[in-house]
């Protein structure tokens, strides 16, 4: 008995003599900065620009293209052959060119989009640092669901960057 009080006497010395640190945590919704400052709502504004433009070109074209189904359905009548064959392999090609030029507007508008919110993602990660060496934060993690289950709001500073951000772009 002597023993055991012996020992837990020792090991509550030894417990108590460690250095105990608290780590000051945060949270960023980077999501929610990307909507709400201004570098984030121009990249997204740049960007529905760009898909506009694509999908005003694709319905002109796809618009050409019915057009001329249209009248090779009316001139189907009159002609045939290799006349007729011509006019329909030209109309395929055409269909092939239009279903070509969409996969690869898409293509680019993906790319586009990855390069934009690159960018606006990178000066977010530089707003977090400086918030969290302003507020002498340990740890600052992403906030979402799946890596976060539950974050008091007194700790989310997505506000703050949202600020550093705006701050950042109405100076330039």
């Amino acid at each position: 008995m002597k023993n055991l009080v012996l020992v837990l006497g020792l090991i509550g010395i030894l417990v108590g003599a460690r250095p105990c640190y608290a780590a000051e945590i945060a949270v960023v919704d980077t999501q929610k900065v990307l909507n709400e400052c201004i570098i984030g709502k121009a990249a997204r504004s740049n960007l529905e620009g760009r898909v506009k433009k694509a999908q005003a070109k694709l319905v002109q074209l796809k618009g050409d293209f019915e057009k001329q189904r249209d009248d090779l359905a009316k001139q189907s009548t009159i002609l045939h052959g290799s006349a007729l064959d011509a006019k329909k392999e030209a109309l395929q090609k055409k269909q092939v060119e239009i279903q070509r030029l969409a996969q690869d507007a898409q293509e680019e508008l993906a790319r586009a989009n990855e390069q934009e919110i690159s960018k606006v993602v990178s000066q977010i990660g530089e707003a977090v640092q400086e918030v969290a060496k302003e507020r002498n934060f340990t740890f600052v993690f992403e906030k979402d669901k799946q890596t976060v289950l539950y974050a008091s709001d007194r700790i989310d500073i997505s506000a703050d960057v949202v600020k550093i951000l705006d701050k950042k772009k109405v100076a330039l």
